[in-house]
């Protein structure tokens, strides 16, 4: 079957389907995906950004497509549950590098 193209304006530019904001998600999906982000950090702290994407939603307690729902690559997951760290480095990177 040939490739559709998508109806969402936001996959023609970057080839993902861009995830709304998360203060514009209703009550129950901002807590399952903070649930979901705290069970990444724990999951890949423990066992790598390689472990199992089914590992991070058992452990979140949600199912494997409410994962890929909020976070359809491993790399948009690792980067939402790492951001606040990240932030943090890079400040510290910035600071170092003035002194």
């Amino acid at each position: 079957m040939p490739d559709q193209p998508s109806h969402n304006p936001a996959e023609h530019t970057t080839g993902e389907a861009a995830a709304p904001a998360p203060d514009a998600l209703r009550a129950d999906a901002r807590r399952n995906r903070e649930r979901v982000l705290e069970a990444a950090r724990e999951v890949f702290s423990a066992r790598g950004v390689d472990a199992p994407m089914s590992a991070v939603a058992r452990r979140a307690g949600v199912g494997v497509a409410t994962l890929y729902r909020r976070f359809p690559t491993r790399s948009s997951l690792v980067a939402a549950a790492f951001d606040d760290q990240l932030t943090v480095c890079a400040a510290a990177f910035d600071e170092a590098l003035a002194d």
